[in-house]
């Protein structure tokens, strides 16, 4: 640097004279007194300075030092690197023997599995052989096995078939005895049964297409007949129907038909409200008429008569009654009688409900004509309650609780001829 700033003053001081010197060419060269000390005091500047070799020695030792130092941390992480490389190859190779004896210990495994694999596909083999053997050997017995063993189990179908309808008239059970039977025939395949088969076919669909007893819509019917027979009066007014009489009913309308009959006899000339029969009491008068006092007289004693006519003819209408019955004793029932009526005839209707369960026909009818009897005798024809009981009676009795079921002729009759056959061959033998 001191160098250079040497080398700028020198060109300055050298620069200057000669542009003074272009500047001013007329004037004589003087000598420059002043020059000399300022150069000695530069060149003494430079003298005290340091040398350029002590620079450079400066630079290369400071590089040195860098490159000493730069070494030295490569080194030590040269070494880090290698420890830590050390410590994974280690770790790797611990592992690798762990894997090495892990590998050898699935290979065995291996093995051994393999080995057991071999003898379970050998079992497997002679488990299948011995299971083909055991289903030629069970081939062979079913077509060896005799005809009179699978007669007998048909027979035994058709037969508790034939029991389930006749005594039971149970569809369903016969229908599943037949399908049983149909599919042991169609299992054994034997050719002398195709008769047999197909007679049981049929049978089968004559079965299926039976018609079923609602058993569940004449529940609900006697249901409601046995409600009728507790609400409907009898010929008698009973305890169990309190509100059969209508004589309550009469005497609630009684008073609005005296009130009229003393205003008529007392002369009353204010006209008196229309009875229930839709006659009036008496006639409004007008006080500008000029009637004579006996005819208005006269008039009032007719409407009067009328009045108590009417009064007379509904008192013995509530008391005395008139009725047509064809047994007289129903008219001396007490109501203690007439509540153990109506308890028999429901019990009657549970009957009834029970023959319709067991499809008993007979016994069914017989209980419908009893009910329908005693409400004819006991009750009173004309109530409503009365009429709709009797209609319903009527109605079930007609109804049918059991369906016309076929027999199983034809399949007892198949199994027959091939029992013939069977024993026609022994013999022959």
């Amino acid at each position: 640097m001191r160098g250079n700033d040497y080398n700028t003053a020198m060109t300055e001081t050298t620069s200057s004279p000669q542009s003074s010197a272009q500047t001013e060419p007329a004037k004589p060269a003087t000598p420059a007194i002043g020059s000399a000390p300022e150069y000695s005091s530069r060149s003494r500047r430079k003298s005290t300075g340091p040398s350029w070799s002590v620079t450079l020695m400066l630079v290369f030792l400071l590089l040195a030092v860098v490159v000493a130092v730069g070494a030295w941390f490569s080194q030590k992480r040269f070494d880090t690197a290698g420890r830590e490389v050390a410590t994974q190859v280690q770790g790797f190779t611990a592992q690798l023997v762990e894997t090495k004896r892990e590998a050898k210990l699935a290979l065995g495994l291996v093995e051994s599995q393999a080995k057991l694999i071999v003898t379970l596909q050998q079992s497997l083999a002679e488990s299948k052989s011995q299971f083909e053997g055991l289903e030629e050997a069970w081939a062979s017995f079913n077509k060896g096995m005799e005809d009179s063993m699978l007669a007998n189990d048909i027979d035994r179908l058709v037969t508790l078939a034939s029991q389930q309808l006749r005594l039971a008239s149970n569809v369903n059970n016969a229908v599943m005895a037949l399908e049983t039977a149909l599919s042991t025939l169609v299992r054994a395949d034997r050719p002398r049964f195709a008769a047999v088969q197909r007679a049981i076919s049929a049978d089968l669909d004559r079965l299926r297409s039976v018609p079923l007893v609602d058993v569940s819509a004449l529940s609900v019917r006697l249901e409601a007949l046995a409600t009728l027979i507790g609400r409907a009066p009898l010929l008698v007014p009973d305890a169990a129907v309190p509100n059969v009489a209508a004589v309550t009913a009469i005497a609630s309308r009684v008073p609005a038909v005296q009130p009229a009959a003393v205003q008529a006899t007392a002369g009353s000339p204010t006209p008196a409200p229309a009875s229930s029969s839709g006659v009036p009491q008496t006639v409004a008068t007008d006080p500008l008429t000029t009637e004579a006092w006996w005819d208005l007289a006269w008039r009032k004693s007719v409407l009067w008569s009328k009045a108590v006519a009417v009064f007379v003819a509904k008192e013995l209408a509530s008391v005395v009654s008139i009725q047509r019955v064809t047994d007289a004793s129903a008219l001396l029932m007490s109501p203690e009688q007439g509540a153990q009526l109506r308890a028999n005839l429901r019990t009657r209707v549970l009957t009834a409900q029970m023959a319709l369960l067991m499809h008993q026909p007979s016994v069914w009818r017989a209980e419908m004509a009893s009910i329908e009897a005693s409400l004819t005798a006991r009750y009173d024809p004309k109530a409503v309650d009365t009429v709709a009981a009797l209609r319903l009676v009527r109605e079930l009795t007609s109804a049918s609780v059991v369906a016309a079921l076929p027999d199983m002729s034809d399949s007892i009759a198949a199994l027959e001829a091939v029992r013939v056959q069977e024993l026609n061959k022994k013999s022959e033998d």
